[in-house]
Protein backbone atom coordinates (compact mmCIF):
# COMPACT_ATOMS: atom_id res chain seq x y z
CA UNK A 1 0.00 0.00 0.00
CA UNK A 2 2.84 2.38 0.54
CA UNK A 3 3.57 3.14 -2.94
CA UNK A 4 -0.73 3.19 -3.79
CA UNK A 5 -0.48 5.66 -0.72
CA UNK A 6 1.89 7.94 -3.24
CA UNK A 7 0.46 6.87 -6.09
CA UNK A 8 4.15 5.26 -7.00
CA UNK A 9 3.61 2.70 -10.12
CA UNK A 10 5.41 0.81 -12.97
CA UNK A 11 4.04 -0.77 -15.86
CA UNK A 12 4.99 -4.75 -16.03
CA UNK A 13 6.16 -5.62 -19.38
CA UNK A 14 7.59 -8.47 -20.88
CA UNK A 15 10.85 -6.68 -21.01
CA UNK A 16 11.14 -5.55 -17.66
CA UNK A 17 9.96 -9.08 -16.25
CA UNK A 18 12.48 -10.75 -18.41
CA UNK A 19 15.00 -11.18 -15.86
CA UNK A 20 12.35 -12.91 -13.31
CA UNK A 21 10.77 -15.29 -15.45
CA UNK A 22 10.94 -18.53 -13.90
CA UNK A 23 12.29 -17.03 -10.53
CA UNK A 24 9.31 -16.50 -8.36
CA UNK A 25 9.33 -12.80 -8.70
CA UNK A 26 8.75 -11.87 -5.32
CA UNK A 27 11.99 -9.24 -5.52
CA UNK A 28 10.40 -7.80 -8.71
CA UNK A 29 7.39 -7.14 -7.22
CA UNK A 30 8.70 -5.93 -3.92
CA UNK A 31 7.24 -5.51 -0.44
CA UNK A 32 5.62 -3.49 2.00
CA UNK A 33 4.49 -3.15 5.63
CA UNK A 34 2.61 -0.51 5.70
CA UNK A 35 -0.56 -0.81 7.92
CA UNK A 36 -3.87 0.99 6.98
CA UNK A 37 -5.59 2.89 10.23
CA UNK A 38 -6.44 6.18 9.44
CA UNK A 39 -8.90 7.38 7.19
CA UNK A 40 -6.16 10.10 5.66
CA UNK A 41 -4.26 7.23 4.70
CA UNK A 42 -7.57 5.56 3.12
CA UNK A 43 -8.39 9.06 1.66
CA UNK A 44 -4.90 8.93 -0.51
CA UNK A 45 -5.50 5.31 -1.61
CA UNK A 46 -9.23 6.78 -3.11
CA UNK A 47 -7.47 9.83 -4.44
CA UNK A 48 -4.97 7.99 -6.58
CA UNK A 49 -7.46 5.09 -7.93
CA UNK A 50 -10.09 7.71 -8.57
CA UNK A 51 -6.85 10.25 -10.26
CA UNK A 52 -5.83 6.84 -12.64
CA UNK A 53 -8.94 5.81 -12.78
CA UNK A 54 -8.11 2.22 -11.69
CA UNK A 55 -10.85 -0.33 -11.24
CA UNK A 56 -8.82 -3.22 -9.55
CA UNK A 57 -6.66 -4.11 -7.13
CA UNK A 58 -4.60 -7.25 -6.53
CA UNK A 59 -2.99 -7.54 -3.03
CA UNK A 60 -0.64 -11.10 -2.50
CA UNK A 61 0.21 -11.57 1.40
CA UNK A 62 -0.38 -12.40 4.83
CA UNK A 63 -2.78 -11.61 7.48
CA UNK A 64 -1.78 -8.00 8.10
CA UNK A 65 -2.01 -7.48 3.68
CA UNK A 66 -5.16 -9.11 3.34
CA UNK A 67 -6.87 -7.44 6.07
CA UNK A 68 -5.72 -4.06 3.95
CA UNK A 69 -7.88 -5.97 1.31
CA UNK A 70 -10.95 -6.32 3.62
CA UNK A 71 -10.16 -2.70 4.39
CA UNK A 72 -9.52 -1.30 0.57
CA UNK A 73 -12.55 -3.14 -0.34
CA UNK A 74 -15.43 -1.66 1.92
CA UNK A 75 -13.45 2.01 1.55
CA UNK A 76 -13.00 1.59 -2.93
CA UNK A 77 -16.58 -0.23 -3.08
CA UNK A 78 -18.42 2.98 -4.22
CA UNK A 79 -15.52 4.02 -6.94
CA UNK A 80 -16.30 0.62 -8.83
CA UNK A 81 -12.52 -0.39 -7.67
CA UNK A 82 -12.67 -4.05 -7.35
CA UNK A 83 -9.96 -5.82 -4.38
CA UNK A 84 -9.11 -9.02 -4.45
CA UNK A 85 -6.71 -10.76 -1.56
CA UNK A 86 -4.12 -13.73 -2.62
CA UNK A 87 -2.85 -15.34 0.79
CA UNK A 88 0.48 -15.79 0.87
CA UNK A 89 2.81 -16.68 3.75
CA UNK A 90 5.04 -18.34 4.70
CA UNK A 91 4.29 -18.80 8.61
CA UNK A 92 1.22 -20.92 7.29
CA UNK A 93 -1.10 -18.96 10.00
CA UNK A 94 -3.59 -17.62 6.99
CA UNK A 95 -5.98 -20.89 6.46
CA UNK A 96 -9.70 -21.37 6.64
CA UNK A 97 -10.94 -25.29 6.73
CA UNK A 98 -10.91 -26.68 3.75
CA UNK A 99 -11.50 -23.74 1.36
CA UNK A 100 -7.97 -22.61 2.19
CA UNK A 101 -6.20 -25.25 3.85
CA UNK A 102 -2.71 -23.57 3.45
CA UNK A 103 -0.92 -20.77 1.44
CA UNK A 104 1.21 -20.78 -1.25
CA UNK A 105 4.25 -19.98 0.12
CA UNK A 106 4.53 -22.30 3.11
CA UNK A 107 4.33 -25.62 1.36
CA UNK A 108 7.30 -24.19 -0.63
CA UNK A 109 9.57 -22.97 2.17
CA UNK A 110 9.51 -26.41 4.15
CA UNK A 111 10.24 -28.50 1.49
CA UNK A 112 13.02 -26.55 0.95
CA UNK A 113 13.83 -26.01 3.92
CA UNK A 114 13.36 -29.88 4.90
CA UNK A 115 15.67 -30.58 2.05
CA UNK A 116 18.38 -28.31 3.72
CA UNK A 117 18.06 -29.66 7.09
CA UNK A 118 17.82 -33.59 5.64
CA UNK A 119 21.58 -32.74 4.30
CA UNK A 120 22.80 -30.88 7.69
CA UNK A 121 20.97 -34.21 9.25
CA UNK A 122 22.98 -36.81 7.50
CA UNK A 123 26.29 -34.73 7.73
CA UNK A 124 26.17 -34.92 11.72
CA UNK A 125 25.21 -38.38 11.53
CA UNK A 126 28.74 -39.29 8.99
CA UNK A 127 31.00 -36.98 11.44
CA UNK A 128 29.10 -37.74 14.27
CA UNK A 129 30.74 -35.18 16.67
CA UNK A 130 29.04 -31.77 16.04
CA UNK A 131 25.97 -30.29 17.17
CA UNK A 132 24.33 -28.21 14.42
CA UNK A 133 21.80 -25.22 15.30
CA UNK A 134 19.19 -24.28 13.18
CA UNK A 135 16.88 -21.43 12.86
CA UNK A 136 14.62 -21.08 11.07
CA UNK A 137 11.50 -18.22 9.47
CA UNK A 138 8.62 -17.60 11.32
CA UNK A 139 7.21 -13.84 13.06
CA UNK A 140 5.28 -14.90 15.51
CA UNK A 141 4.90 -18.55 14.97
CA UNK A 142 6.74 -21.89 15.06
CA UNK A 143 4.39 -23.56 11.54
CA UNK A 144 7.70 -23.76 9.48
CA UNK A 145 9.19 -25.04 12.22
CA UNK A 146 7.60 -27.83 13.07
CA UNK A 147 6.52 -29.09 9.55
CA UNK A 148 10.33 -29.29 9.20
CA UNK A 149 10.71 -31.12 12.51
CA UNK A 150 7.84 -33.24 11.23
CA UNK A 151 9.56 -34.32 8.26
CA UNK A 152 13.16 -34.24 9.32
CA UNK A 153 13.04 -35.60 12.74
CA UNK A 154 16.06 -33.54 14.01
CA UNK A 155 17.19 -34.55 17.62
CA UNK A 156 15.54 -31.69 19.68
CA UNK A 157 13.07 -28.65 17.96
CA UNK A 158 12.21 -25.85 20.02
CA UNK A 159 8.86 -24.66 19.77
CA UNK A 160 7.70 -20.73 20.25
CA UNK A 161 4.21 -21.40 21.39
CA UNK A 162 4.97 -24.30 23.88
CA UNK A 163 7.37 -22.32 25.68
CA UNK A 164 5.52 -19.31 26.18
CA UNK A 165 2.59 -21.25 26.92
CA UNK A 166 4.84 -23.08 30.09
CA UNK A 167 6.11 -19.59 30.96
CA UNK A 168 9.90 -20.68 30.44
CA UNK A 169 12.83 -18.11 30.93
CA UNK A 170 16.40 -17.87 29.15
CA UNK A 171 17.18 -20.22 31.91
CA UNK A 172 14.40 -23.13 31.36
CA UNK A 173 15.00 -23.04 27.64
CA UNK A 174 18.63 -23.40 28.28
CA UNK A 175 18.52 -26.43 31.19
CA UNK A 176 16.33 -27.73 28.29
CA UNK A 177 18.84 -27.76 25.44
CA UNK A 178 21.74 -28.99 27.94
CA UNK A 179 19.92 -31.69 29.61
CA UNK A 180 18.75 -32.88 25.71
CA UNK A 181 22.45 -32.74 24.74
CA UNK A 182 23.30 -34.89 27.75
CA UNK A 183 20.63 -37.37 27.45
CA UNK A 184 21.91 -38.16 24.00
CA UNK A 185 25.46 -37.94 24.96
CA UNK A 186 24.43 -41.05 27.32
CA UNK A 187 24.05 -42.87 24.58
CA UNK A 188 27.06 -42.62 23.13
CA UNK A 189 25.32 -39.90 20.35
CA UNK A 190 27.75 -36.55 21.10
CA UNK A 191 26.46 -35.55 18.19
CA UNK A 192 23.11 -33.80 16.90
CA UNK A 193 20.90 -31.09 14.77
CA UNK A 194 18.57 -28.47 16.91
CA UNK A 195 15.40 -26.49 15.13
CA UNK A 196 14.42 -23.50 16.20
CA UNK A 197 11.39 -21.35 15.62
Amino acid sequence: PAGLLQGDFKPITLDSFALFMNRGGFDYLGTDRTKLKTDDQLQQVRSVIQSNQIDGLVIIGGDDSNTNTLVLAESLYDLGCMVVGVPKTIDGDLRYESLLPISFGFDTATKVYSQLVGNILQDAQSVKKYWHFIKLMGRDTSHITLEVALQTKPALTLITEEFIEKGYSLEDILDYICDAIIKRSSHGLNYGVMLVA
